[in-house]
Formats: structure tokens, C-alpha cells, sequence
């Protein structure tokens, strides 16, 4: 993808983070659970994800190294 500004690495995180939301939800309703709790459900387990692919992808990175690694335009994945 190339270099891209900090503003649309972080774009691509939080982008990440909703497809997650959605893709659980779907699972969770078609396998039956009320959508409204799935949708509420979704969330506690996205935010879970995220919160591992942060400290996967930056453990313990300085805010230049953060900086850098956004920049840079590698789009997230939560696996």
C-alpha cells in the first residue's frame, strides 16, 4: 500500500475494528441470538480483539514507532 498519513493509518484500524463488529454480530444473530444482544455483544468481543491487535502491533513502541508503523499503511488484521 505504501506510506499513507497517520490520520488514515488510524482510519484503517478503527475501519478494522467496525468490519469485526459487523462480521460477530452476523455470526452471533445467524446463529440465533437476539440481534440487539448480539450487537451489544459484538462490541465486548471487538474491543477484546483490538485490544490484543494493539499490543500485538505495538507492545511497548514509542510514540515515533507508533507514528511510524501507521504511517506506513499496512492495513490491521485481527488474526
Amino acid at each position: 500500500m505504501g506510506k499513507v498519513t497517520m490520520k488514515e493509518g488510524i482510519k484503517q484500524y478503527v475501519h478494522t475494528a467496525l468490519d469485526a463488529k459487523d462480521e460477530v454480530a452476523a455470526k452471533m444473530i445467524d446463529a440465533g441470538v437476539d440481534p440487539k444482544q448480539a450487537l451489544l455483544a459484538s462490541t465486548v468481543v471487538t474491543k477484546e480483539s483490538m485490544d490484543s491487535l494493539i499490543d500485538r502491533h505495538f507492545a511497548n513502541a514509542s510514540a515515533a514507532d507508533i507514528t511510524t508503523t501507521l504511517s506506513d499503511g499496512v492495513t490491521p488484521t485481527l488474526n
